[in-house]
């Protein structure tokens, strides 16, 4: 029982240890007219700090390359407001977002 108690203690205290920014700010998003198009809007960082950072614009279901549409160097935050205004010109189209976590870096 003991040994129980301090491994759930452990990994307790890991997971606070671990860099919040390493978990990107994502989205995935269909279409209201064709649910069979995807849309993935991501942010990217190199380290578990917050810059550099890119924002990444994928269509997985129609084989078009990931595009890199912002990069940020010493901006915190940037990427973050760039990928949210993304987002809602997205929505404006007619596709329906819903935010994902993942954890992705370069």
């Amino acid at each position: 029982m003991f040994l129980i108690k301090q491994f759930l203690r452990c990994l307790i205290v890991s997971l606070f240890a671990l860099p919040f920014s390493a978990y990107a700010d994502s989205w995935s998003c269909g279409h209201e007219d064709n649910q069979d198009l995807v849309r993935e809007v991501y942010v990217e960082y190199a380290t578990s700090a917050p810059v550099p950072c890119i924002v990444v614009y994928k269509k997985p279901t129609e084989g078009f390359e990931d595009q890199t549409l912002w990069s940020a160097e010493n901006t915190e935050g940037y990427c973050e407001e760039k990928a949210r205004e993304f987002v809602a010109k997205l929505e404006s189209w007619g596709w329906v977002c819903r935010e994902t976590v993942i954890g992705t870096s370069y």
